[in-house]
């Protein structure tokens, strides 16, 4: 499988999704958040949107589901096969953690399911009688935001180190359908969430990829600075030539899980923001980090400097990007939208991207500067055809999708940018 990302909007032909299914009707009122949902959601909604998404895309690249590769990877890979049942395990320490005898008998097919889908708790003891659990092993809802697991950077794969370890396993099954070369190789099972968790975090929702040697990436709740160190060192050993990564501190609230969550770039020349954190008086600063490959000692250099704002950052790598703001100018649409993923577009092409219609103040500003709007519906149809506009914006049904956590970018992996 050939990757290659040096670009967030460069013609998209090849990126991996995973359609939902059964997992998402694992969670309850009383689980949702212990699942990292903001809410429960209807699958057969939820299924139907994902599904014009998907067709959508499918008009466009070549569209690879998850289950299909990873059982596929791990039909190949042995040795990845039993990490993958080991971190299963290893990320439950209660008694009720999973048989690893069990996991290790399942054809590859079988194996991917059961992870996706859980494993029920037997109710066959009276520790099991009184638990107030559910599940052996916790199912995997969140799964259809595939960007969380890994980023595809240049011609390698940053695997994530997830900091909740209930998404522990949404790595391997991520890292087998790749086989790819690793820049970065996220030990999950060793990721811990709160005060005395390990400090190697890293998900991809917080990796953008905007030039071959430019990165901006999120430090947020979800990925460390330590991670991103790694991460710079390892890039450097592995390319062997300068590159710029612009690092932005994120606040630690519910809204900026992830840096695509409040900043994507669109075309050439545009990002959707979310102003109180991109444009006004209160934008995030920056730290701009120059990386200078290896020399005779061993190590890149790095030189670090402060940027009063993300776009101040990537100004001065010459990369001047209009903001167009999600929510328009007005604070109550700007909260109510961004909670509701209207950053996290994604682009399938210069100028041509993918949003939530459920966000009209932020289809208003794409309409102002030029996007034409039009739902997803009518290229599926054949009646419109994308290569008649020079700006747009799809649209798909989002209010359930979002209610998940995410966006069309989050939902996608992209594998092969032209």
């Amino acid at each position: 499988m050939q990757l290659k990302i040096e670009s967030e909007v460069a013609p998209l032909e090849a990126v991996i999704v995973h359609s939902p299914g059964a997992e998402i009707e694992s969670m309850t009122p009383d689980t949702a958040s212990e699942l990292l949902y903001n809410d429960i959601i209807p699958l057969s909604v939820v299924q139907t949107h994902h599904h014009e998404f998907t067709a959508f895309l499918k008009t466009q690249c070549q569209v690879y589901e998850l289950r299909d590769l990873a059982a596929e990877g791990l039909r190949q890979d042995e040795e990845l096969r039993s990490a993958l049942c080991r971190a299963t395990v290893d990320t439950d320490p209660s008694e009720f953690a999973p048989d690893l005898d069990l996991l290790s008998s399942l054809s590859a097919e079988d194996l991917v399911d059961t992870i996706i889908h859980g494993i029920p708790l037997e109710l066959d003891t009276l520790s099991a009688f009184l638990s107030e659990r559910r599940y052996r092993r916790p199912p995997l809802p969140n799964l259809y935001f595939m960007r969380d697991s890994a980023a595809v950077v240049r011609g390698g794969v940053v695997s994530s180190a997830m900091a909740y370890p209930v998404r522990a396993p949404e790595v391997f099954l991520t890292r087998a359908a790749l086989q790819a070369p690793l820049i970065f190789a996220g030990v999950a099972e060793a990721v811990g969430h709160g005060p005395t968790a390990p400090p190697m975090r890293l998900e991809g929702g917080d990796i953008l990829v905007l030039k071959k040697d430019l990165l901006l990436i999120g430090v947020s709740e979800r990925t460390s600075s330590q991670a991103i160190d790694r991460l710079i060192v390892n890039l450097s050993a592995m390319y062997q030539e300068p590159f710029t990564v612009v690092a932005v501190p994120l606040p630690r609230e519910r809204f900026a899980i992830h840096l695509d969550m409040l900043f994507t770039q669109i075309d050439e020349a545009s990002a959707l923001v979310h102003a109180p954190c991109m444009t006004h008086s209160t934008a995030l600063p920056a730290i701009t980090i120059r990386v200078e490959p290896a020399g005779r000692k061993g190590a890149c250099s790095q030189t670090l400097r402060h940027a009063s704002s993300v776009l101040a950052a990537l100004s001065e790598q010459g990369l001047d990007l209009k903001p167009v703001l999600c929510g328009g100018e007005n604070p109550v649409r700007q909260a109510r939208e961004q909670w509701l993923s209207a950053c996290n577009a994604f682009a399938f092409a210069p100028g041509k991207i993918v949003a939530y219609d459920c966000n009209p103040a932020t289809l208003d500003q794409l309409s102002r500067t030029g996007y034409a709007v039009l739902p997803a519906a009518e290229f599926i149809a054949g009646r419109e055809h994308v290569s008649s506009y020079d700006r747009l914006a799809v649209t798909i049904p989002g209010a359930e999708l979002a209610r998940g956590g995410g966006g069309p970018r989050c939902m996608t992996l992209p594998l092969l940018r032209s």
